[in-house]
């Protein structure tokens, strides 16, 4: 909003000196200010709750109620807590500065009075609370862009979960017939189709489970698992997949925690294809499982190109991608890492990513033991 077509601002002045609240009310008025004026407490708070302004100039020393209480009182109240609060104050006591600073206010004018010096700051700390409602009004049209986006996609995705579903179900017939046909060609091509089909399928599960989580309606049900036998498992599974990379694990014997034993296979399940993803053929994928400081530690070690500073503070978040890591061909919707991160997080754990020496990443996520 320019200043041409900015509303007048209003200041409230409470002073129970009737000179005071006359200079400060003329000296303000030419200034463009919307000024009202009133003599005490009790009538500050009234005038507050009846029509909040942009800013107090708020007296210390007043009978019955003085500033301090003023102060503490509004800022207990939703619809007076962000109007900053200017006090007047004839004390030079460090202990009452301070003491009106932890009460609430945002500033303290000095009496007798420096008419620059009210002016500056009155017209400081207006700019600056409707700087704040501008930022805070941009914050919140992002947050309803971003819910309505997420709404949009989320009812596209689930109505192509059937269409999708008979596609799949279709094409694997037509696959097992065709198994003994001679055209190369065509055989090929249905099985890359089968293949494309079961990539959307996981696509779409991922943005529908994310969004499950964040919504806080995905059912976590906890159990103890062994994430040592678990970590083997994904080994295996995988392993028979992708024969180009070895995949370790170093861990005890057992190592028992009470978690969601599906959710946290995925998220191991997640950590370890990402890393076979950008790790080169050759190379070595690593798990590691520790307890420490009461909680269980595990490792995902790839010796893939790293990631980019620049982007590790995004990697966990939705549709986040890293060209830089994209060495192969690769469909994503860059939701795997973020599920990973509410998964964990549903089950008060922790996550992140640690570059390692001379390259490569560690995935690594933690649960409380």
């Amino acid at each position: 909003m320019s200043p041409a077509t900015a509303p007048v601002a209003s200041v409230l002045v409470v002073d129970d000196t009737i000179d005071n609240l006359r200079l400060l009310s003329d000296l303000l008025g030419q200034q463009g200010y919307d000024v009202r004026a009133v003599t005490n407490g009790r009538q500050a708070l009234q005038a507050v709750a009846h029509d909040p302004p942009d800013l107090i100039l708020l007296d210390i020393t007043m009978p019955e109620m003085d500033g301090f209480e003023v102060c503490r009182r509004l800022r207990e109240v939703e619809g007076s807590r962000d109007v900053p609060v200017i006090f007047l104050t004839a004390v030079t006591d460090t202990a009452d500065k301070v003491r009106a600073f932890d009460t609430g206010g945002v500033d303290y004018v000095t009496k007798p009075f420096h008419i620059e010096e009210v002016i500056a700051r009155v017209r400081t700390h207006v700019a600056l609370r409707r700087a704040r409602a501008e930022l805070a009004g941009s914050y919140r049209r992002l947050s309803d862009t971003e819910r309505l986006r997420d709404d949009l996609v989320h009812m596209i995705v689930h109505d192509m979960r059937s269409p999708l579903t008979v596609l799949q179900i279709s094409l694997n017939l037509l696959n097992r017939r065709a198994a003994g046909l001679s055209d190369d060609t065509s055989r090929d091509c249905l099985q890359q189709a089968v293949a494309s089909v079961r990539v959307l399928d996981r696509m779409t599960n991922e943005l529908l489970d994310v969004s499950r989580l964040e919504e806080g309606k995905m059912p976590i049900t906890p159990a103890v698992w062994d994430l040592a036998r678990m970590a083997h498992d994904v080994c295996t599974t995988l392993g028979t997949i992708d024969l180009d990379r070895a995949i370790d694990v170093d861990s005890a014997d057992t190592v028992q925690v009470t978690c969601d034993g599906g959710l946290i296979r995925r998220v191991l399940e997640n950590l370890v294809s990402n890393g076979i993803r950008h790790t080169p053929a050759g190379s070595r994928i690593g798990i590691s499982i520790a307890s420490r400081n009461q909680h269980v530690r595990v490792a995902v070690h790839d010796e893939g190109p790293g990631v980019p500073p620049e982007h590790r503070s995004r990697i966990f978040e939705k549709f986040a991608t890293v060209e830089a890591r994209q060495e192969r061909t690769d469909h994503s919707t860059g939701l795997g890492l973020a599920f990973c991160k509410l998964a964990v997080e549903a089950q008060g754990g922790a996550i992140g990513m640690e570059p390692r020496v001379p390259a490569g990443s560690t995935f690594w996520f933690e649960l409380p033991a």
